[in-house]
């Protein structure tokens, strides 16, 4: 049964990326979904100010609206009174999408405003996107869109 279900992932992935090509952030930064928490993430030698800047537009562009910033490394440096990474967690909704999320299915809701952290590391700066569940049938044509677009704001943060 592993192996099976090992074997379709396997071919499930190289058919995806048969068929999409690369793209400039793939080539620039690298990038991976860990598959048990469900973040999609990917990294760039950008300034963490420039990506900043650069998700938000994103954001706006994808017809979503920035509705909290939380300044973790800024909190936390003011309260340890010590330098620390900067990073940030942007939180951002659009009415229509967590209309439709609610009317397919309620639970799913705790995924509304979607969530993207940038932070620093090391000599990079890496973003970090929550993607929505796949594996409800009726809640999987949304998911794969506002994940679709969730990565697509990762990838604009990191070009």
């Amino acid at each position: 049964m592993h192996v099976r279900a090992l074997i379709k992932s396997f071919i499930f992935l190289f058919l995806t990326y048969s068929f999409l090509g690369t793209t400039q952030a793939e080539t620039l930064a690298p990038e991976q979904l860990d598959s048990d928490t469900k973040r999609y993430t990917v990294s760039t030698k950008k300034s963490f100010e420039d990506v900043v800047d650069d998700i938000e537009f994103s954001i706006s562009q994808n017809n979503y609206r920035i509705t909290g910033r939380n300044m973790i490394g800024n909190a936390i440096s003011k309260r340890t009174e010590s330098p620390y990474p900067k990073s940030i967690i942007i939180h951002f909704c659009s009415l229509q999408a967590a209309k439709e999320i609610y009317d397919i299915n309620p639970d799913f809701l705790l995924h509304m405003p979607c969530r993207i952290s940038v932070r620093e590391d090391s000599e990079k700066v890496l973003i970090e996107a929550r993607l929505v569940p796949e594996n409800d049938q009726k809640m999987r044509e949304t998911a794969l869109r506002v994940n679709r677009m969730l990565r697509n704001i990762a990838k604009e943060g990191a070009n």
